[in-house]
């Protein structure tokens, strides 16, 4: 059963995508060119997508849980 801590806590999980998104940038800005470096930057954005829509996807369902049972209004 989850309580409002359980979402506070995916709400904070969410928030990483910025210091994700920081990452991929200063990979793009000091790594050397390298062969199929847009493939392997492509890639870690949409690793980056997928990762964080199951992350809002669960945050979501614990949010609609959480109102069912009235422990948040």
């Amino acid at each position: 059963m989850k309580d409002r801590f359980d979402l506070e806590q995916q709400i904070l999980e969410c928030w990483n995508v910025t210091n994700d998104i920081k990452h991929v940038t200063e990979y793009v800005l000091d790594a050397p060119l390298e062969p199929n470096r847009e493939d392997k930057i492509s890639n870690m954005l949409i690793g980056i997508e997928e990762l964080y829509n199951l992350k809002f996807q669960k945050l979501f369902e614990t949010f609609e849980q959480l109102i069912a049972e009235k422990k948040v209004i």
